[in-house]
Order: C-alpha cells, then structure tokens, then sequence
C-alpha cells in the first residue's frame, strides 16, 4: 500500500515542552543518538518526519526504500532506524530481517506503517522490529517513541 500526505499528521506542530519532560531542545539534542535514519518512501512523509524530529532537535538522514535503509546502515551504522514496511525495491520487512542477520551494530529499529490491521503490530515485532508506530500519527507520539528507545539504549 503506497504512502501519502495524509498518513502523517499536517502542519508538524512545535513539539511542546511537556513531550520534553520539562527539557529545552537544546537538551534533546543532546541527548539524542548519533545517528538516526527514516526510511520512508513518500517524499512528503519524509519532510514532515524529518521536521518534526528536528524541531525536537535530533537530526535525521533519510533513505527512499528499504534497500537504501540497508546500504546506508551498512555504510555508516545507526542508533535508530524508523522503517516504514510498505516501500519499493525493498520494502521494511526484509530491510529489517537483512540488518538483523549483519554483523553490523543492531539499531533500534522503529515500524512505521499506515496499516493499521489488527496483529500488525505483532508481525512487525515478529520480523525483528523493535516498536511500532502506526501512521498517521502526532508528532508528540513520534518523538516519544524516538526518546523512548534511546533513554532505554543508554539504560535510563
């Protein structure tokens, strides 16, 4: 199922303070993992993802397919990769399960999906993703998801 504006919530709005925990954004981005990487195939989705994460203050670099997703794990490992599961070339099931049998640095590895039917969530998690996000969604839910993993990673 092919991606569109519709799937991510529009305008990104500022994520507020309370989605923070009380912390500036200066301070996310300082706590955010060096490297996070959205793997999206819809050209919109992608700007609005990557806006609202960076007025979070974390950076992102994007991939269009699973096969990019790969090739740039491969090239330079990253700390979390949000993975959309319906993509071209490649699509997130088998760009997880090709990461997952690497002996590359494991990322948290985030499905990103509009399909929201029931046991979704549990094929995701089955195929070696670590969470789930189901499209479209706020973008207080998509940073609390990203914070989320990295205060685990760092064992906060």
């Amino acid at each position: 199922m092919e991606s569109t504006v519709t799937d991510v919530i529009l305008p990104a709005p500022a994520v507020s303070s309370s989605a923070h925990n009380g912390n500036t954004c200066a301070t996310a981005a300082s706590e955010a993992p060096l490297r996070i990487l959205m793997a999206e195939d819809n050209a919109i989705n992608q700007k609005v993802g990557k806006l609202i994460l960076q007025r979070a203050g974390f950076n992102i670099d994007l991939a269009a397919d699973g096969n990019e997703a790969l090739q740039a794990h491969r090239a330079k490992p990253y700390d979390v990769i949000l993975m959309d599961c319906q993509m071209p070339v490649m699509d997130g099931f088998e760009a997880c399960r090709q990461i997952r049998q690497s002996s590359h640095p494991q990322p948290v590895i985030i499905a990103v999906t509009a399909n929201a039917l029931v046991g979704e969530r549990e094929r995701c998690l089955k195929a070696g993703m670590d969470d789930y996000l189901s499209k479209p969604f706020q973008a207080e839910q998509l940073v609390g998801v990203v914070k989320k993993w990295i205060a685990q990673r760092r064992g906060a």
